[in-house]
């Protein structure tokens, strides 16, 4: 039963993500509001696909640390929303690899 569970929860993931790909662009820098655990803050975040996005930050992120973000889309009233978890640190920000991408 518990395998069946994990069967369902990844269809619905990559649905999701399959449908929201139409929100995605490559190489263009958005703004984004971030939400961790203990603290909110506004971001630039670029090369937003499917899977991630890389968030331009100086706070101290940890490997695997949950956040939630809500991006501005370009020319429109519009917003991504996605939780995901941190999958790479680096020296301007960090790599964001997503779990859930919300489809309103």
């Amino acid at each position: 039963m518990a395998h069946s569970n994990v069967l369902q929860q990844k269809e619905e993931t990559h649905y999701h993500r399959k449908n929201s790909r139409k929100y995605f662009v490559k190489n263009q820098l958005l703004t984004a509001k971030c939400e961790t655990i203990d603290d909110v803050f506004s971001v630039s975040v670029q090369d937003v696909s499917p899977s991630g996005a890389f968030i331009y930050t100086n706070r101290k992120l940890n490997m695997g640390q949950e956040i939630a973000l809500t991006i501005k889309l370009p020319n429109a009233d519009d917003f991504l929303r996605a939780t995901g978890e941190v999958v790479r640190i680096a020296a301007k920000g960090i790599g964001v690899a997503f779990k859930i991408i919300f489809n309103d």
